[in-house]
């Protein structure tokens, strides 16, 4: 990210050397702007030209910091994902308006709420020990993004994409182990978590407490409690999941005492889960008394069916 200062041999004039993989005279480097020479590659950038980007730079940063996302959670998180890295490509540490330039209208394009496409492996030039590691993480992003990953994790999912764009333009410069670091490892982390499998969990897991219970009680019978083991079980493998549990009587008895009954069997399921791994900062307790009948009956008419807890996906 940072721009290296090279004496130019023989005629003592300097060159701004900019993304330039160490000394390695075949490496080149990709123009993200596409404003190089035929083919969009160049090794050096003149200070006159990156001049010339500094000033391109300064209207197009101050015009995508004024904009503000209007799309979805997605779009939102890829606008700031790239703004982030923009932003550290401009600063004065680095002053790598190229770059900045690259990134930023990325994040305009995403604030507009269309989906900019991951760097592509023809887009820059990588060392030769790192061309396999991208290209197949680039294909995993790929996939996971066309599986439902902007949907079912937005955030995660812009980062993601994000933290690829930047780890491939540090890996191309190849100088600066630290911020290699920081953009590979954001991307894994959060593609990590858009990669993971849909839960196994239903949308809703309907316990009669007739079989939980005995009569007018809320302490769980043990020979019941595999069922809810499975349940947390399954909740333990993926904590993305968070659950309403809720607990529902029949319209026996008086609506005080059946929503306080309720309430005291949603607890008891809860705090079971709990007991198996099941964080409580996942869980919404709550006790609907007799309102929310499965099965409507008149007022104190005793029914299974109407006696339950449930357990919802969140």
């Amino acid at each position: 990210m940072r721009n290296w200062l090279s004496a130019a041999v023989g005629v003592g004039t300097l060159a701004l050397l900019v993304g330039c993989s160490g000394s390695s005279s075949n490496m080149q480097v990709v123009d993200p702007s596409g404003k190089g020479p035929p083919g969009g590659v160049r090794q050096f950038i003149s200070l006159g030209e990156n001049l010339g980007y500094a000033f391109e730079s300064e209207p197009i940063m101050g015009h995508a910091r004024s904009m503000k996302p209007a799309g979805d959670a997605f779009h939102r998180s890829l606008y700031e994902g790239y703004m982030e890295h923009a932003e550290y490509e401009y600063g004065p540490l680095n002053m790598d308006y190229r770059d900045a330039i690259y990134e930023a209208e990325k994040a305009m394009v995403a604030a507009q709420g269309g989906t900019p496409t991951p760097t592509e492996m023809s887009e820059r030039v990588e060392p030769s020990d790192k061309a396999d590691e991208l290209m197949q993480a680039r294909q995993r992003l790929v996939a996971a993004l066309a599986a439902g990953a902007p949907t079912a994790h937005p955030e995660e999912a812009g980062k993601a994409q994000a933290f690829f764009d930047c780890w491939m333009e540090q890996q191309e410069e190849n100088f600066q182990p630290k911020d290699i670091a920081y953009c590979r490892d954001g991307f894994y982390a959060n593609l990590q978590m858009i990669e993971q499998k849909p839960s196994q969990m239903p949308e809703l897991v309907a316990l009669s407490t007739d079989i939980l219970f005995d009569f007018n009680k809320a302490t769980l019978r043990s020979q019941y409690q595999p069922e809810l083991t499975k349940l947390a079980d399954t909740l333990v493998k993926d904590t993305t999941v968070r659950v309403l549990v809720w607990g529902y009587t029949d319209t026996a008895g008086t609506p005080e005492y059946n929503l306080k009954l309720s309430e005291q069997r949603a607890e008891t399921v809860a705090h079971y889960l709990q007991s198996k791994g099941v964080s409580s900062s996942r869980m919404e307790i709550k006790g609907w008394g007799e309102t929310h009948l499965a099965v409507q009956t008149p007022d104190n008419t005793p029914d299974q069916r109407n006696r339950r807890v449930e357990v919802r996906r969140r």
